[in-house]
């Protein structure tokens, strides 16, 4: 199961970044978070290919009850760091389930302590979306959800 996964989403990936570098609207800030990974990242782009593609996943929004602003990525549940295992293991029960977790926008830290802590416990398909909601919601104009 995870090599069909890691399979599908580097096909995805690939794709994406083909049409990303064809359009010329590849966002920068996720170049460079890609690059520096130390775990998986995803940007807008792909994130938005892998909703569409129907490949079976859960967003994380890691800003939780207390950062969270009312809106969401649709689908997306709201989590936190400092969550305990047994909190995150009933919203995350499967660890080889494709988490994507992301926050607010770049410069938020919480995606990271939420991949990091997720990665820690066992979990083998974390990805961070470190653009989150600002790049997708102002900068790549997809849909959000209100909650």
């Amino acid at each position: 199961m995870k090599k069909i996964l890691f399979c599908l989403l580097s096909s995805l990936c690939f794709y994406s970044s083909i049409g990303a570098v064809v359009e010329g609207e590849r966002f920068p800030q996720s170049e460079e978070a890609v690059q520096l990974a130390t775990y998986g990242h995803i940007d807008a782009k792909g994130l938005m290919n892998l909703i569409g593609a129907g490949i079976p996943h859960l967003m994380l929004d890691a800003r939780g009850n207390e950062w969270h602003d009312g809106n969401i990525i649709p689908g997306a549940l709201l989590a936190f760091y400092d969550y305990s295992s047994e909190q995150l293991s009933q919203l995350v029960p499967q660890k080889n389930t494709l988490v994507v977790v992301y926050c607010h926008s770049f410069s938020c830290p919480l995606s990271d302590r939420l991949a990091q802590k997720l990665v820690s416990l066992g979990y083998e398909n974390v990805l961070e979306y470190p653009g989150g909601l600002v790049e997708w919601r102002d900068i790549a104009a997809y849909p959000i959800e209100k909650i």
